[in-house]
Order: C-alpha cells, then structure tokens, then sequence
C-alpha cells in the first residue's frame, strides 16, 4: 500500500510539471528576432570597434549602470582577449525563451580564436514601449578556463 501512494504521489508530480512547461509564456520567434538579430549584431560589432556609444544604444537603464563606459574597456579584454573578435554576420540563432517579464534569445557565434564558437545569450525587455537590451551572457569553453 505504501508503494502505491508513492507511485501515485510521483505520477502527480510528474503531471503537474509537464502542465506547468505547457502554461510557460510563448516567444513570438519571428517578432524577437525582428528586435534580437540587429541589436545583438550590433552589440557585438560594438564590441569589436571598442565602441561604447554604438554598444550601449540600445541598453536599458539597469544595464547602463551595471556596464558604464568606465568598465567597457575591461569586458572587451575579458571577452576578446580570450575568444578574439566576434565575426561579423556568423551568429546563428539558437532558441528564444521567457523568464519573468524577460525574453531570452539564445545565438551561436563565432569568434576569431574559439574554434568552438561562443554561445551568446542576450535578454530584452520591454521599456515605455521598446525593446531595451537588459542583460548579456558570454560562455565557450575558452571562456571557462582559468
């Protein structure tokens, strides 16, 4: 008998998290991208320019204050300096998501000196009305070592 409650209290569970993945908020692939691809390219040309102004255009307030310009120069030698510089038109878009009020898009791009390539994931959100760059993620496995 004890074996079957916990049966049963484990096919409940398993129940209740497929219906709550099924109840998560859908990405409009087509319309994140619409927004997605020319904000990333740019961030990341941006970056290989070393150019603020054009990188931080499109950054929300809450980004502009955790990457003022002053500490620009320090993410450029932490990412360039380790995968060298993103090649222009090479990201390939991975998947989008959603967490919160966030839209996640997820790319794969390559650098000069990551063989692997690196995955980029950059979060929009929307601000008065427009979409607003509010966080940006690096990783490759050069990115990963000491």
């Amino acid at each position: 008998m004890n074996t079957k409650i916990k049966t049963l209290a484990v096919t409940g569970l398993l129940i209740v998290l497929i219906l709550s993945f099924g109840c998560a908020p859908k990405v409009d692939v087509e319309e994140a991208r619409s927004y997605g691809d020319p904000m990333t390219e740019n961030l990341l040309v941006a970056m290989n320019e070393s150019n603020y102004t054009k990188f931080s255009k499109d950054l929300d307030s809450a980004m502009e204050t955790a990457l003022p310009e002053s500490v620009f120069p320090d993410l450029i030698s932490q990412i360039n300096g380790r995968v060298g510089n993103y090649v222009a038109g090479s990201k390939e878009f991975q998947e989008a998501y959603m967490t919160e009020q966030y839209i996640n898009i997820v790319y794969k791009a390559q650098f000069t000196e990551e063989p692997e390539g690196v995955t980029v994931r950059v979060v929009f959100v929307k601000v008065d009305g427009e979409m607003k760059i509010s966080g940006l993620w690096f990783d490759s496995p050069k990115l990963k070592e000491k």
